[in-house]
């Protein structure tokens, strides 16, 4: 097949050689229509299946073409036939699919599988080794570090001794056992207001004015303060204040009486004297003081308005109680106020100042004064107090000098002093007039064999835990190490200092 000649665009007409007729053809074609008899030999057989070709007696032929499939079998064969037959199957395939693109099929194309396959070993001869340097770099390099705790040989060596906290020295004198102290005065004034809880009668006397005439004499009369005037009915009223009755006149011979108003009080409390007005005829009172005697008809008084205000009932009270619960009250929350300023100011701003229980002044009261006494009808009162309280401390850094100064001389040269001390204090006195405090001192200080820590750096970086084992036990002053590698699978220190964290009896080595 020529690939010039066997092109026929779809829709052309086309005839036999001799141009007599027009052709309709629909069939198999099989290899030996293209190739001669004696290219061939028994058993061998290729099956070509092409689309059916349809050709119409029109002006134009229309030809539809479907995607061909191949199958070869294969029997034995003379090798040269086999390769011929193969070259001539290639030509076929090659110019089939100049003529027709679209029939080209997935069967023959295999190119992507094989790129998917070298893609497949790129990544085992490259991507698996950088993958286990990647881990190795970071596992082992970035994340490695090591922790190693070291405690060395300590001994333990008694104090005991007498001290003194002095205000008026400056610096610590070891031969006397005096070490500076500072008295600190604290000065506080509170005033509070409290309620009455005393419950007192309220005995209230009626009150009034009384019209005294003097139908007696022309003379004057003097009554003095508290002259009793009596109701008919026996209620007696009393003068509040002296008080001097003006003569009577005469008037054709006749006596005109004189007055005079003053101002009268009941003799008991309550509401039984709040009478209606007292008017003669029917009401007087009269004065008891002259019965039996001639001025008793010519003195009396009479009211024109009642007597009002008399009562009896239940009013709060001062007590003595009150008093005293105000005190100790306002007492204990002046004392909380100084116990914050002492907190403020030595707590916070020394920061090692020290203040024992026994190292506070008793509470000086400087004043106390109430608005209120005992038995006032008053429903609140209120109470002032100023307090003052002295205060002893010392630095415990002045302490732990005298204590270290006093055993230095019997402390081995190849030991330092570690570990905070703990301090039992008795047998405290304290004068806060000249600002000391004497006390009894009593603790144990520990002493640690010292190390060079520099060499101890060198010595540990890049090594196993067998080879730390022998760099420390040759190391007299280390009686325990601890030696912590991570992640778990480190089993080596890093070969960097900043990865590995030091610690000799719990202090970080930098």
């Amino acid at each position: 097949m020529n690939n010039k000649q066997n092109q026929f665009p779809k829709g052309e007409d086309f005839s036999s050689r001799d141009g007599n007729e027009t052709i309709k053809s629909n069939r198999k074609r099989k290899v030996k229509d293209i190739f001669a008899p004696h290219e061939l030999k028994s058993g061998d057989f290729v099956e070509i299946a092409e689309a059916p070709i349809e050709i119409q007696e029109e002006p134009e032929i229309n030809i539809e073409m479907e995607e061909q499939s191949i199958r070869i079998v294969h029997t034995e064969t003379v090798p040269q036939v086999r390769e011929d037959v193969h070259k001539s199957l290639e030509n076929f395939f090659r110019e089939t699919e100049e003529e027709l693109p679209e029939l080209r099929t997935e069967t023959i194309s295999k190119p992507p599988l094989k790129a998917k396959k070298r893609d497949f070993k790129l990544f085992w001869f490259i991507g698996i080794p950088v993958v286990l340097l990647a881990f190795y770099y970071f596992g082992f390099i970035v994340l490695a570090r090591a922790e190693i705790g070291i405690e060395t040989y300590k001994k333990e060596i008694p104090f005991s001794k007498e001290i003194v906290v002095d205000d008026n020295v400056s610096s610590i004198d070891v031969a006397k056992a005096v070490i500076p102290g500072n008295l600190f005065v604290f000065n506080s004034t509170e005033r509070q207001e409290f309620e009455s809880t005393g419950q007192g009668k309220d005995e209230i006397k009626a009150k009034g004015i009384i019209t005294i005439y003097n139908n007696y004499s022309t003379d004057p009369q003097i009554l003095v303060a508290t002259t009793r005037f009596e109701t008919p009915d026996h209620k007696i009223f009393r003068l509040d204040s002296r008080v001097v009755i003006p003569g009577a006149t005469t008037e054709n011979g006749k006596l005109v009486p004189s007055t005079i108003d003053v101002k009268v009080t009941a003799d008991k409390a309550g509401p039984d004297y709040n009478i209606e007005a007292c008017k003669m005829p029917d009401c007087k009172y009269t004065i008891p003081g002259f019965e039996g005697m001639p001025e008793f008809d010519g003195f009396y008084g009479v009211s024109n308005n009642p007597m009002t205000g008399g009562s009896l009932g239940s009013v709060p009270m001062v007590s003595s109680e009150d008093i005293k619960k105000a005190e100790e009250e306002i007492l204990t929350k002046i004392m909380e106020t100084i116990n914050v300023d002492i907190e403020n100011k030595i707590t916070n701003e020394y920061d090692n100042l020290v203040i024992l229980p026994g190292a506070k002044s008793g509470v000086k009261v400087s004043k106390i004064e109430s608005d209120a006494k005992i038995g006032d009808y008053k429903d609140k009162f209120t109470v002032n107090a100023e307090v003052e309280i002295k205060v002893i401390a010392y630095d415990k850094n002045h302490l732990l000098n005298y204590i270290q100064s006093v055993l230095k001389e019997s402390k081995e040269k190849d030991y330092d002093f570690c570990k905070d001390l703990e301090i039992e204090y008795s047998d405290l006195e304290a004068d806060f007039d000249k600002g000391f405090l004497q006390l009894t001192v009593k603790t144990s200080q520990t002493l640690c064999q010292k190390l060079d820590a520099e060499a101890i750096k060198k010595d540990i970086l890049g090594k196993n835990e067998k080879e730390l084992d022998a760099v420390f036990k040759a190391n007299p002053g280390i009686e325990e190490v601890k030696i912590k590698f991570w992640p778990f699978w480190i089993k080596r220190t890093p070969k960097s200092l900043q990865k590995v964290k030091i610690l000799i009896d719990g202090n970080v080595i930098e």
